[in-house]
Formats: structure tokens, sequence, C-alpha cells
């Protein structure tokens, strides 16, 4: 009596070709597909219905949560390095709490909308409030010269940005994972 006890699963059958068995199916809506009806899609394997549904159908953003998320990102950008450049206090770990703080806003104004449009715009956003502090703590030299902010772009010190920035960018994309 060997084996008695065991049961044989079924393998599941092709939602479109009942003739044909498979391990596989979609990732959506989970129907089993044999090898011939499988699409591949941006996230994985989908049926043909699936992936002919609309960006909005499959998740992606509205017009108005992207629009809201970006401009969210841009005013806490302005804000946050406008502060941390009147601080004077940009280095790695201010640039990594910017960078949250406006992948947070986007994240909230989004209403907590996931889409990489709106990660990369936080991120792009992040990058540009920390292109704000550079400025904003350089002015406090400049004492009338408009020609100061100009000369402030074009003189630093990229080397010493560049953590910095991907700090910030890494900031605003790591909020929208946790």
């Amino acid at each position: 009596m060997r084996g008695a006890g065991r049961r044989r699963v079924a393998t599941a059958r092709c939602f479109y070709h009942p003739d044909r068995e498979t391990n596989v199916s979609c990732g959506r809506c989970e129907r089993p597909l044999c090898p011939d009806c499988v699409r591949h899609g941006p996230t994985g394997v989908r049926c043909e219905e699936c992936l002919s549904l609309s960006p909005r159908e499959r998740g992606a953003a509205s017009r108005e949560q992207t629009g809201r998320g970006i401009g969210a990102a841009f005013g806490a950008a302005v804000v946050g390095g406008a502060v941390l450049g009147w601080l004077g206090f940009v280095n790695v770990v201010t640039a990594l709490v910017l960078g949250f703080a406006v992948g947070s806003a986007a994240f909230v104004a989004s209403r907590r909308h996931r889409d990489v449009t709106i990660q990369g715009a936080a991120g792009a956003m992040a990058l540009f409030g920390l292109l704000v502090a550079v400025v904003m703590g350089s002015l406090s030299g400049a004492q009338g010269d408009p020609g100061h902010v100009v000369r402030i772009l074009i003189n630093v010190s990229y080397w010493e940005f560049v953590l910095p920035a991907i700090a910030a960018i890494v900031g605003a994309i790591l909020r929208f994972l946790l």
C-alpha cells in the first residue's frame, strides 16, 4: 500500500484551450494559460484580456494624481531646499531626509499611488531641492551681486555634490517602497 495516503493534484487547464494542461497563470486575473495564450507584459505574464486593459484599469495613476504628486514634490523641494540652504547644513544625511520629505509629499498628494512616473518626478524634484539648498547656502555672501548665482552653479564642487544628490534621489524613491 505504498502511496495510498497521497492525493493526486489536478493540473490546471488553459482557460482558452481546456484540452491543454498548464502550470502558468495570468499574474492579474490568475486564469491558467497554455504557452500559446501567454503574453508578456511589463509586469509579467498576462492573458490577452488583462494585457489589453487601459493604463487606468491596470492601476496607473491618473493625470490628476500625477499632477498633484509632482506639484507637491516641487513645493516640498523648494521649501526644504531653502531651509537646508539657510541652515547651511547640506550633506548626505540631510539630502536623504530632504529626498524622503519630497517623496512623502508626492506620495500623499497623489493619494498614496506608487506609479513610477510619480516616483521619478519625486526623485528629480529632490535633486532640484538640493540645488536650491546649495544656491541658498551660497547666497549669504552674494551681497547684491546678480551674477553670483550663476557663479555658484558653475563653481559647485560636483564631486562633493554627487553623494548628496544620489542620497536625495534614493530618499525620494525609498518613500514609495516603504
